[in-house]
């Protein structure tokens, strides 16, 4: 199906959540997951209302599943780790009739949720207990996972100091401002040229991640890797906050990610280009980069705080999970 099928099928309501995911207006891999699930949610429940067929309804479930995978989920494994977990037992429900089906898919969707919110309160109370004392951090880019750590942070440490860069790319470093100062915290917004002589400052960095390897390389918005390597120069440590949904293995089976370039241009309207001069110029970048484990102290996640070296084998015990074992 073209994308303008796939978001025909959606109910009027929730096509606005389609398009602020296709158009990026909304960030972050979690709230992307959320939104996802809320639209497999309300199919079923308009096929439910309408006393449809199921196994049509397992059709387009199953399409929208798919179109999702297929775009955001080469960018962020955990939207499709987390489509495949809401959806694995779809296959089950095509002999229930339609109203049943979708007390199934609300109920699956309704189990990934609370387990999602439940493994993001424990690594964030990890993150926490990891920066008690400090007074000054760094966080780069958004993530709805670093904007609950400084919540918490915040209540932890009032009055200490949240260096917050630009990150023009996908404006992810605003974000951070509201939940920042409403958290209690004093917050030093800056360019992001400006990461290497701020960061010599700050007790630790954070960001989030879309995704990581086994390896321990973790990938993120462009820019990420400046913080990496001023943190490697400056000898800040550098902490990585992200469940463990987030992982991707396909490495091992010798997947090469391939760059995703984003144009910036509608961004970059603010430099002062003339129309002509936009029309002109390439601004073309890409979405996001590597950062490798060299630069990375620790992956803080649901199960602890896992140093970069040492995440393969967590990352092995993990993906025998998502295929269905016990954790």
């Amino acid at each position: 199906m073209t994308e303008a099928e796939i978001r025909s099928i959606l109910p009027e309501p929730e096509r606005s959540n389609f398009d602020d995911i296709v158009l990026q207006r909304v960030l972050g891999a979690s709230r992307h997951i959320a939104m996802i699930g809320a639209m497999l949610c309300a199919i079923a429940s308009d096929y439910a209302v309408k006393n449809g067929d199921t196994k049509a309804m397992l059709r387009d479930l199953t399409a929208l599943a798919d179109y999702f995978k297929a775009t955001r989920g080469q960018a962020s494994s955990a939207i499709g780790n987390a489509i495949d977990l809401m959806t694995r037992d779809f296959g089950t429900l095509d002999s229930l009739p339609a109203s049943e089906a979708a007390k199934a898919v609300t109920r699956a969707v309704s189990s990934y949720d609370k387990q999602a919110r439940q493994s993001i309160e424990t690594l964030t109370d990890y993150a926490v207990s990891l920066a008690a004392g400090m007074r000054r951090i760094l966080v780069f880019d958004y993530s709805s996972t670093v904007v609950r750590f400084l919540e918490k942070f915040g209540a932890a440490c009032p009055g200490a100091v949240v260096v917050i860069p630009e990150s023009r790319v996908i404006n992810g470093g605003y974000a951070f401002v509201p939940g920042a100062l409403a958290a209690g915290l004093r917050v030093h917004f800056i360019p992001d040229a400006a990461i290497l002589y701020e960061l010599k400052t700050c007790d630790a960095a954070y960001f989030g991640a879309e995704t990581f390897y086994p390896d321990g390389t973790a990938f993120n918005t462009t820019g990420s890797d400046i913080v990496g390597l001023a943190c490697r120069e400056c000898g800040v440590p550098l902490y990585v906050l992200t469940p463990l949904m987030k992982l991707d293995m396909r490495p091992l089976r010798g997947f090469v990610r391939r760059l995703v370039n984003n144009n910036t241009r509608e961004k970059m309207k603010t430099a002062g280009f003339t129309e002509q001069e936009l029309e002109q110029v390439d601004f073309d970048c890409p979405e996001l980069l590597p950062v490798g484990a060299d630069m990375i102290r620790a992956f803080i996640t649901e199960q602890g705080v896992i140093p970069a070296q040492s995440m393969f084998e967590r990352s092995v015990k993990y993906a025998e999970f998502l295929a269905g074992g016990n954790d």
